[in-house]
């Protein structure tokens, strides 16, 4: 009986050692599964930035989803290059929206697609010294905004170029404007103190706007988006939104990027840097109270993973840029896209699949 019970305890001891020395390791491969499961908001366009700031090769399709205006077309004969398989010609003043990146040779697939010159007619011959003057950068599809029934539907072909000589294209990054970035403009600046660099000097932003470019030199685009600016002495002038591709430095920021920038003092930084944690952690707060720690977390992070609901999502990785819905045996199903060719699928409002 005595030797029974010593083997039992033994054999106790011997299990419960094993437990305890394998649950940091267990402990550790849960951790790791969870975090296969979890997918990260994929890197966005930048509404603070131009396109052409933002373009790389490499990450081209991070403007899926982008939309896009095109200002009316001065002068057709020089673009933007613009190729559909319907329709006669563009006159401009619409919004659009990039659906996909035309792979392979612009050339070639054009051809395949039947698609003709709607804006750019100066490069209607794929064959001609005008065309092979050329340097492409990619050729975005745009879809109408105005025609949504389907993603087939009078599609467009952008051909992002630039003329190595004279006369020049107008079809570079800037004569599609990215809409967010407008949008942006016009809450950065309008009705806003800004400082201009060169002085130091302060002055109020009235309005931020598509305008004519009437200098003839611009190559790049018959309209822009120019920031009218006002001082206490009343002169008016107009400058373009500082980006990060201006040779000759910023022409003018917000008091808020003059603080960032280590123009002012420690004071002013700490208390911008507070309000920001501040904020962080707010929308964390508001999150884990909506949805639960776990799926609150995740949501504040900008993660998703299977198993969450469309308003998660959402609070995650915002509204998508498109998105069908159907119902059937199973209830109702949902995809919904985002920019990285990312397609949720939802049944019954609960995320059952990602692809990729």
């Amino acid at each position: 009986m005595k030797t029974k019970l010593l083997c039992s305890l033994l054999l106790l001891s011997a299990v419960t050692n094993s437990l305890f020395s394998q649950t940091p390791a267990g402990k550790e491969e849960f951790e790791k599964k969870q975090k296969e499961k979890t997918v990260i908001k994929p890197p966005a366009y930048d509404s603070t930035e131009t396109l052409e700031e933002q373009y790389k090769l490499e990450n081209q399709y991070q403007f899926i989803g982008l939309q896009l205006y095109l200002p009316p077309i001065i002068n057709p004969e020089a673009g933007p290059i613009v190729f559909s398989k319907a329709g006669n010609g563009l006159k401009g003043n619409k919004n659009y929206t990039i659906i996909d990146i035309l792979q392979g040779n612009p050339e070639e697939q054009l051809q395949k697609k039947n698609a003709v010159i709607q804006s750019g007619y100066r490069y209607k011959q794929f064959n001609s010294p005008q065309w092979k003057d050329l340097i492409v950068f990619v050729v975005f599809v745009l879809r109408d905004n105005n025609n949504k029934d389907s993603l087939n539907s009078a599609l467009l072909y952008w051909v992002v170029s630039q003329s190595k000589t004279p006369p020049y294209s107008n079809s570079y990054f800037n004569s599609f404007i990215a809409i967010p970035y407008l949008v942006k403009q016009k809450q950065l600046y309008e009705n806003q103190e800004v400082i201009k660099i060169s002085d130091k000097s302060k002055w109020i932003c009235s309005e931020a706007a598509v305008l004519k470019n009437w200098n003839t030199d611009i190559k790049d685009s018959t309209y822009e988006i120019l920031c009218q600016l006002k001082n206490d002495k009343g002169i008016q002038i107009l400058m373009k939104p500082p980006t990060n591709l201006d040779k000759l430095g910023r022409s003018f920021m917000t008091e808020k990027e003059f603080i960032r920038l280590d123009h002012a003092d420690r004071n002013q930084k700490e208390a911008m840097y507070k309000a920001e944690s501040e904020k962080k952690e707010k929308h964390k707060a508001e999150c884990i109270n909506k949805f639960g720690q776990h799926f609150g977390e995740l949501a504040a992070q900008g993660n998703i993973e299977i198993g969450m609901t469309a308003d998660m999502c959402k609070a995650a990785w915002g509204a998508p840029w498109n998105n069908d819905k159907a119902t059937n045996s199973k209830g109702t199903i949902e995809h919904w896209f985002y920019n990285w060719k990312y397609k949720l699928y939802f049944e019954n409002g609960i995320l059952v699949k990602i692809e990729h």
